[in-house]
């Protein structure tokens, strides 16, 4: 028995307050939102090189997924569903390594095991030029404008300049494989991982080893690296194997803000972070994870509470990579299948009646007297 006493409006909206409360106790939180329960399409993917080390897909700007599976790449046109080769190469130990989209989505970049990157007119299958900088393999490749940044087993980082036949200029601070690159959106700012378990951030105009910060709390190789859409010096990072850890860092201040353990409260005590991908529409992200759990698990930002998990792979995650609009997800495992998630909601969708139905009847602000 609810007695009113004062304004009916301010005892309403301490009930309603108190539900939302008691949602929130414990350190639980209960999102106002779906997830899907499985993914929305699956793709098999045979021949796919098992190595944790390599960036073998990417999802374009024009809404076509390029993938490199064995000595092919193939090039996945998500609206159409339909799948064309653009490459296959003769020699087997000439494989693709990487691939990346150009900013425009007008270009795509190719890393090879023999150390070579080919720029493709994938509009024309037409190769456009190859560039030889590398002395080993090329396993990681990112895009700001015309500079596109490669990084290598010989522990090198190069940024060339695709309307010059020089390279720009070289970075070295890694010494250990280059397995991670991202340029920032909306900062010039590149982040780099290695298998010497560090997180480098340089300036777009820095050259030699004059890295802005160099991050070495990771206690395995970092690969998977991703710049926040709405913190423009936000950057998260994900260790292998043997650190498991996710880490929010301030590329402005040089500080760690946030730090977890993946999966502390699993029995799987060996886990890696493959993949991170932020959310563009709400406050959250993404993991994608290998060894025991093989799951995609989504969390808020910046409490990082676990919102939900997405299962389906039979083996460990690889690789993650976000469609053009922001709202799919597509994960490679090892179990040789690329599966498409549709885990982040448009605002529109995201944000129509999901609290309502949260609170339930028992709330006054959704009550509808007749």
């Amino acid at each position: 028995m609810l007695v009113f006493r004062g304004s009916p409006k301010t005892n309403i909206r301490m009930v309603d307050k108190m539900l939302r409360e008691d949602q929130n106790r414990n350190g639980v939180v209960k999102e106002f939102r779906s997830l899907p329960k499985g993914s929305e399409r699956v793709l098999y993917a045979p021949n796919l090189l098992k190595d944790f080390y390599l960036n073998l897909i990417d999802w374009g700007p024009d809404n076509i997924l390029a993938t490199a599976l064995g000595n092919t790449v193939y090039l996945y046109d998500a609206g159409k569903n339909e799948v064309q080769i653009l490459t296959e190469v003769d020699h087997e130990d000439d494989y693709p390594t990487s691939v990346a989209w150009s900013c425009d989505g007008l270009t795509l970049a190719i890393g090879f095991n023999n150390s070579m990157i080919e720029i493709w007119d994938p509009k024309t299958s037409r190769l456009v030029r190859s560039i030889e900088a590398h002395s080993s393999r090329v396993g990681s490749l990112s895009w700001k404008h015309q500079i596109l940044t490669s990084g290598s087993h010989d522990t090198s980082i190069i940024n060339h300049d695709v309307r010059a036949y020089r390279a720009a200029y070289v970075l070295k601070g890694h010494s250990g494989e280059v397995c991670g690159l991202k340029w920032s959106e909306s900062k010039g700012l590149l982040a780099s991982g290695g298998n010497d378990n560090l997180v480098h951030v340089w300036e777009e105009n820095m050259v030699s080893s004059k890295w802005l910060h160099r991050f070495d709390e990771h206690r395995a190789a970092v690969k998977a690296l991703a710049w926040c859409p709405f913190e423009c010096n936000t950057l998260a990072s994900g260790g292998g194997t043997a650190d498991r850890c996710i880490k929010i860092w301030n590329a402005q201040t040089g500080q760690c803000n946030v730090s977890i353990d993946s999966e502390a409260q699993s029995l799987f005590m060996f886990l890696q972070v493959c993949g991170l991908e932020w959310n563009r529409h709400r406050k959250e992200i993404l993991s994608g994870h290998g060894y025991g759990r093989n799951n995609l698990c989504l969390r808020k930002y910046p409490s990082m509470s676990k919102i939900g998990e997405l299962t389906g792979h039979l083996d460990r995650i690889l690789n993650l990579s976000q469609s053009p609009d922001g709202s799919k997800v597509v994960s490679l495992g090892a179990d040789e299948t690329l599966r498409i998630w549709k885990v982040f909601e448009p605002p529109c969708r995201a944000s129509c009646g999901m609290e309502e139905e949260s609170l339930g009847r028992l709330s006054f602000e959704t009550m509808h007297i007749r």
